[in-house]
């Protein structure tokens, strides 16, 4: 019932997470520093569009986890692992 620190953000628009990359990669949450980067695709539609986010506050739940995403696009799917 408790984050493994790390999950995945889908975005519509592959330029938002680029900006998202640009913005949150490094940000200091809490006592950690998160990392945002591309994740592997699972399918040619999201390609460019599906982050990996390590480094979350254990505490962070799905719902703030989108919150601190959904500033740079439309959000197809998340969750947090």
């Amino acid at each position: 019932g408790q984050s493994l620190g790390y999950g995945f953000v889908n975005y519509v628009e592959a330029g938002d997470a680029d900006r998202a990359i640009g913005a949150l990669n490094g940000l200091k949450l809490q006592t950690k520093t998160i990392k945002v980067s591309y994740a592997r695709p699972s399918s040619a539609s999201i390609r460019d569009a599906n982050l990996y986010v390590s480094g979350l506050p254990k505490a962070m739940g799905q719902k703030e986890m989108e919150q601190l995403f959904s500033q740079y696009g439309r959000i197809i799917t998340s969750r947090i692992l």
